[in-house]
C-alpha cells in the first residue's frame, strides 16, 4: 500500500533524533546538525546557493549562527524555524512549479531567509506583555516590538562580516537593499495584528483575479487543459467570481496543475504573495497530519503557560493561562477556532495558486484536525465535566462529614449543661407538689434522649461521608448514587435543624410552666447580667450566638445550598424562634406547635440576629458574601473597580508606576 500524500514533505530532509517529534515537549528544540544539514538542502534544492555564489563552508557558518540565534523557548526556537522555512520551501516550489510570478532568485532568497530567523532571539513572551510590561523594546517599538527585534537580529546576523550572506548578493541595481527591504516587510508581517489586513488584501485581490479584472494571461485550469479567457468570457465570469474557484475539486481535483494561473504578476502582487506565504508557512504546522500539529500546539500552549507564570509573578495584566490545568482544558478549543476562523480561510485562498492534488490534501488535513480537536474539544469537556462532578461529590462529603461532627460537638456540649440543669431542678422539686415539676423532669430527660441519638446518629452519617469521600470506597460507587446519598444527609440535616427548634420550645414550655423560671429561660444556658443587659435589643437568652452558630454550620455541612437560601433559611429559624419566645410568655396552656400565635412584631424583632450571618460571611467567606449582594450593588461595585483600574493603567502608561527595567 502507497503512502499517502504528504504535502510538506520534500527531498533531503534529514530526520535527527525523530523520535522526539512524539513528545509534546521534554525539552528538545532542535538539533544542529538536523537544522544545518536541513537549511543547506533546502538552499541548494532552490538553487539558491549556486545562483549568489554562495560556499558550502559559508553558508553552514550562516545556519549555525541562525541556530545559535534562538533560545530554548519551547515553540519559538530553533526547531520552529527550521519547520517554517521547510514549509515555505514546500509552498514556493507549488506555486513555481505552476508557474506562478516568475519570482526573482533574490525574492526566494528573502523568503528563505526571513522564514529561516523570523523569530530569532524569540524569549517566550507577546507583544500584550511587552505593552503591560512597560518593556525595553516596546518604548523602541510601539508596534510590532517582537517583529523588529527579530528583524533586528537577523539583520544582525545576515550582515556578519564573517559569516554572513549579505555580501553575496550584489549591490548592481539596487538588490541589496530590495533584499533587506524584503526581509524586514516580511518579518514584519508575522505579526498577527496585522493578519485581518494583510489577508483581507489578498482575498480582495483573488477575487479580483477570478472576475477577470486583472487583464490578459489568467487562465482557470480544467483537468490537464487549460482555456483562455477572453474578454466575453471574463465578463460573464465575473458572476461566479471566487464562489466557482473555491469550489473546483472532484475528481479531476488530483490531476488539476492548479485552480488559477497568472502569467506574470507585477511587483507588488509578487510581493504580496511572498508575504502570504510566510504567514502560511508560520502556521502552517495545523495543517499538517494531526500528530505534527498536536506536537506544536502543545508546545505554544506550554511557552504561554510560562508567559501566564510570568504575569502572575511580576504582577501584569494576565493576558495568557496562568495553570496547566487552565490550559489544557482550552486547549481543544482554541485550536479548533484558530484553525477555522485564522488558518483555513488562508489556505483555502493561497490553494489557489498551487496544484489541485496539494490544496485538496492541505484542506484535507485541516478539515480532519478540525473535527479532531472539535471531538477533542467534546471529549475534554465532558472528561473535565465528570472530573469535577467527582471533586465537587467529594468536597461536599468532607463538608457534609464537618457539619456532622460539629454539630455532634454542639449536642454534646449542650447535653452537658442539660444533665447539669436536670440535677439542679431535681434536687429543688424533689417532693414538690408542683404538678408539673415531674412532668418538665420527664420532658428534660427526653430531651437528653434526643440529644444522645442525635450526636450517635450523627456521628455514624460522618463516618459514612468520610468513607464515601475516600477514593477507594467513592471510586466503585457511581456518581448518581452518591449524590442520592448526599441529598439524603442534607436533607437529615435541615429536618434535625427545626425538629431541635420544636424540642426547644416543647422543653423551655414545660419548666416554665413547672416554675423552674420565673421569666422565658433558655435551659441551655444561664443568664448572666450582659445578657439582661441586653435584653432590650434582644440579644437576650443566646438569641444572637446560636442561631448564628447553627447557620455556619449548615452554611459549611450543607455545600449544595447557596448563601442566598442559608440566609434565607436562617432568617426563617430566627422569625420562629422569636414567635415561640413571645408564646412562652402568653400562651402558656397550649404546648403543641399547632397553638402559636404569630405576630408580625415577633418576626421581624430579629433583625440583628437576622443581618448577623451575612456580617459573618463578610468575614470568614467574602466569595458568599458577594454572592448576597443585590445585582444593582455588584454593577455599582464592579464599575467602581474598574475606574480604580483604568487610572491606574493610565498612570503606568503615562510614567512610571513600574519603573522597574527589563532586559532582552
Amino acid at each position: 500500500m502507497e503512502d499517502p500524500y504528504d504535502p510538506w514533505d520534500y527531498p533531503g530532509a534529514l530526520r535527527v533524533n525523530g523520535q522526539n517529534r512524539f513528545n509534546p515537549y521534554n525539552g528538545y528544540h532542535g538539533n544542529e546538525l538536523e537544522f544545518v544539514e536541513t537549511c543547506l538542502a533546502i538552499f541548494h534544492e532552490a538553487g539558491l546557493l549556486t545562483h549568489f555564489g554562495i560556499e558550502d563552508g559559508l553558508a553552514r557558518r550562516f545556519f549555525a549562527n541562525m541556530y545559535a540565534s534562538y533560545g530554548a523557548m519551547p515553540y519559538h526556537c530553533a526547531l520552529h524555524g527550521q519547520e517554517v522555512l521547510a514549509a515555505a520551501h514546500c509552498l514556493t516550489r507549488e506555486i513555481v512549479e505552476c508557474g506562478h510570478g516568475p519570482f526573482t532568485k533574490l525574492e526566494i532568497l528573502a523568503l528563505y531567509v526571513a522564514a529561516l530567523g523570523h523569530d530569532a532571539g524569540h524569549f517566550g513572551v507577546n507583544n500584550a506583555y511587552l505593552q503591560n510590561s512597560r518593556h525595553a523594546l516596546y518604548k523602541l517599538y510601539t508596534k510590532s516590538t517582537l517583529e523588529h527585534y527579530h528583524a533586528q537580529i537577523l539583520a544582525q546576523t545576515v550582515t556578519h562580516p564573517a559569516d554572513g550572506i549579505a555580501s553575496c548578493v550584489p549591490e548592481a541595481g539596487g538588490a541589496r537593499a530590495k533584499f533587506f527591504r524584503l526581509l524586514e516587510d516580511i518579518v514584519l508581517a508575522t505579526d498577527m495584528s496585522r493578519h485581518k489586513h494583510l489577508v483581507g488584501e489578498f482575498q480582495w485581490w483573488i477575487e479580483e483575479l477570478a472576475g477577470g479584472s486583472v487583464g490578459a494571461g489568467v487562465c482557470l485550469r480544467q483537468g490537464d487543459g487549460a482555456r483562455e479567457i477572453d474578454d466575453d468570457e471574463r465578463a460573464g465570469g465575473a458572476s461566479g467570481g471566487i464562489t466557482e474557484l473555491l469550489h473546483f475539486g472532484g475528481e479531476e481535483a488530483d490531476r488539476a496543475p492548479a485552480l488559477v494561473r497568472a502569467r506574470r504578476l507585477d511587483t507588488e502582487r509578487r510581493e504580496m504573495l511572498l508575504i502570504i506565504c510566510m504567514k502560511s508557512a508560520d502556521l502552517s504546522s495545523l495543517v499538517m497530519d494531526l500528530p505534527r500539529a498536536d506536537f506544536w500546539g502543545y508546545r505554544i500552549m506550554m511557552e504561554n503557560l510560562k508567559q501566564g507564570e510570568r504575569e502572575m509573578r511580576e504582577r501584569v495584566e494576565q493576558t495568557t493561562p496562568t495553570t496547566k490545568e487552565s490550559a489544557l482544558a482550552n486547549y481543544f478549543a482554541h485550536q479548533a477556532g484558530f484553525l477555522e476562523h485564522v488558518v483555513l480561510p488562508m489556505f483555502d485562498h493561497l490553494t489557489l495558486f498551487t496544484s489541485g492534488r496539494f490544496r485538496k490534501r492541505v484542506l484535507a488535513l485541516g478539515s480532519e484536525n478540525l473535527a479532531a480537536w472539535r471531538k477533542g474539544h467534546g471529549e475534554a469537556m465532558m472528561t473535565r465535566s465528570k472530573v469535577q462532578r467527582e471533586a465537587a461529590l467529594t468536597r461536599h462529603f468532607m463538608r457534609c462529614c464537618a457539619g456532622f461532627l460539629m454539630v455532634v460537638v454542639f449536642i454534646i456540649s449542650r447535653g452537658m449543661l442539660l444533665r447539669k440543669t436536670m440535677n439542679e431542678m431535681a434536687g429543688e422539686f424533689r417532693g414538690s407538689a408542683n404538678p408539673y415539676a415531674a412532668q418538665a423532669l420527664d420532658d428534660l430527660d427526653v430531651t437528653r434522649f434526643v440529644f444522645r441519638w442525635i450526636a450517635l446518629v450523627f456521628g455514624a452519617l460522618a463516618a459514612c461521608c468520610l468513607t464515601l469521600a475516600s477514593p477507594s470506597v467513592g471510586g466503585r460507587c457511581s456518581a448518581s448514587f452518591r449524590e442520592a446519598v448526599i441529598n439524603v444527609f442534607f436533607v437529615v440535616m435541615v429536618v434535625v435543624r427545626y425538629s431541635m427548634n420544636f424540642l426547644r420550645y416543647t422543653t423551655v414550655k414545660s419548666m416554665t410552666r413547672a416554675g423552674m423560671f420565673d421569666i422565658v429561660g433558655d435551659p441551655f444556658v444561664r443568664k448572666s447580667a450582659a445578657l439582661l443587659h441586653l435584653n432590650g435589643v434582644g440579644v437576650s437568652n443566646n438569641h444572637v450566638v446560636t442561631p448564628c452558630t447553627f447557620t455556619l454550620i449548615y452554611y459549611i455541612g450543607v455545600p449544595y445550598f447557596s448563601p442566598g437560601v442559608h440566609w434565607f433559611l436562617h432568617c426563617i429559624t430566627v422569625a420562629f424562634r422569636f414567635v415561640v419566645d413571645h408564646n412562652l410568655k402568653v400562651n402558656e396552656a397550649d404546648t403543641s406547635m399547632l397553638g402559636l400565635v404569630w405576630r408580625m412584631e415577633d418576626v421581624t424583632r430579629g433583625w440583628l440576629t437576622m443581618l448577623a450571618f451575612p456580617l459573618a460571611l463578610a468575614v470568614f467567606d467574602r466569595r458568599g458574601f458577594w454572592a448576597l449582594m443585590p445585582r444593582p450593588v455588584k454593577k455599582q461595585i464592579s464599575r467602581m473597580r474598574r475606574g480604580q483600574y483604568m487610572r491606574r493603567v493610565r498612570a503606568r502608561a503615562d510614567g512610571g508606576i513600574r519603573g522597574k527595567s527589563h532586559d532582552a
